[in-house]
């Protein structure tokens, strides 16, 4: 726990020194740019503390199974089904960690440069669209997100690389976002989800469109039953046709908490929606990714799976949530500046010893 709590203030504090080492920048829909030098001290410590971590977070035995399977492939061709009778589940992941295999068998490299990609790609995002930064950052960790990116390190791998892409569904670059999208999606095949999300998302916040998908969703949730043995035949033929039976009889469901976390900036979001875009009119966009991960975190109340497809749009909290701080008078965004910190940073600290596997914190040096 320590560590943790050591490496959410080093990224916090110099990612307030990168933002006051900064200058504007009007290229930028915040108007400002951090320091790109000082930027890499919080970045080094998010990765290293990722990066180096063992037997840390749910999923670390089954990546390392999987990085020794991909040894054993002969070429590359082999995994993409050239010349075999049957192509390797998400290629992209696994045509690269096949090379990391003539680097070292060890998969400790694979945990460092997940790492690396993943945050890499959230901090270059966030210096572009989170104001304040320092504030933007630390929710990365506040929302509990770069912890439970310790687990599914594929599909947070992919998110990230389309969070950083949000610049092309803001700017309706259609055809650069949908390449990135199927680049990702050789990673993690449900990255092919936000196609139809891109569409989506591109509405104004709360329009008729919006609030109809949303009572869609609400209906799902409490026909749960009815829906699920609809989603269970698209499911067949998938990377995820094992969670079949699981689905139809599992009640493992969200944590009602994650629920309210999810809600409650919505629910600021549409009690000050006119403020939110005179300070910045594509906040729609971010508005609609956020809701969609509180629908589908709807869903994921009935099962827990369902979660898995919030990872693509809960990251875009961090971007939306600083925003709070601008909507009021100076003493009242500092008041609620102060709250937002103190909120997710015990929300965090409570979660992590239930969430995700990821205390006892381990690192290489201690096997």
């Amino acid at each position: 726990m320590i560590v943790y709590v050591v490496n959410m203030g080093i990224v916090y504090i110099w990612s307030w020194f990168a933002k006051m080492c900064g200058g504007r920048d009007e290229s930028l829909s915040t108007g400002y740019r951090p320091n790109q030098l000082v930027m890499l001290v919080p970045l080094a410590s998010l990765i290293f503390v990722s990066g180096l971590r063992y037997r840390v977070g749910t999923d670390f035995q089954t990546y390392a199974l999987m990085y020794r399977l991909a040894g054993n492939y002969r070429s590359i061709w082999e995994i993409f089904g050239i010349g075999a009778k049957k192509a390797a589940v998400d290629p992209g992941f696994t045509a690269l960690i096949w090379l990391m295999n003539f680097i070292t068998k060890d998969p400790q490299i694979m945990y460092f440069t997940v790492a690396v990609v993943t945050c890499t790609f959230i901090l270059k995002a966030l210096a572009e669209f989170g104001r304040p930064f320092e504030l933007s950052v630390f929710l990365f960790l506040g929302t509990y997100h770069y912890y439970a990116s310790f687990n599914g390190i594929r599909q947070y791998m992919a998110a990230a690389a389309l969070f950083w892409a949000v610049r092309y569904v803001i700017s309706g670059s259609w055809k650069r976002y949908f390449l990135i999208v199927l680049l990702c999606s050789l990673f993690h095949s449900s990255a092919l989800i936000m196609i139809p999300v891109y569409f989506i998302v591109r509405r104004r916040a709360w329009s008729p469109a919006i609030f109809g998908l949303s009572a869609l969703f609400l209906l799902m949730t409490f026909l749960y039953q009815k829906f699920i043995s609809v989603f269970v035949v698209v499911l067949e033929n998938s990377s995820y046709g094992h969670y079949e039976k699981w689905l139809m009889t599992n009640t493992n469901g969200m944590n009602v908490v994650k629920i309210a976390v999810l809600l409650l900036p919505l629910f600021l979001a549409f009690c000050y929606r006119e403020r939110l875009r005179k300070l910045w009119p594509d906040i729609d966009v971010i508005v609609n990714f956020c809701l969609l991960g509180l629908l589908f975190g709807l869903l994921a109340t009935k099962d827990v799976i369902f979660a898995r497809f919030n990872i693509y749009f809960g990251l875009y909290q961090m971007i939306l949530i600083p925003y709070f701080v601008r909507v009021f008078d100076e003493k009242s965004n500092a008041l609620i500046y102060i709250a937002i910190i103190v909120c997710y940073f015990l929300y965090s600290y409570l979660l992590m010893p239930v969430d995700s596997s990821v205390l006892p914190y381990r690192t290489i040096f201690s096997r």
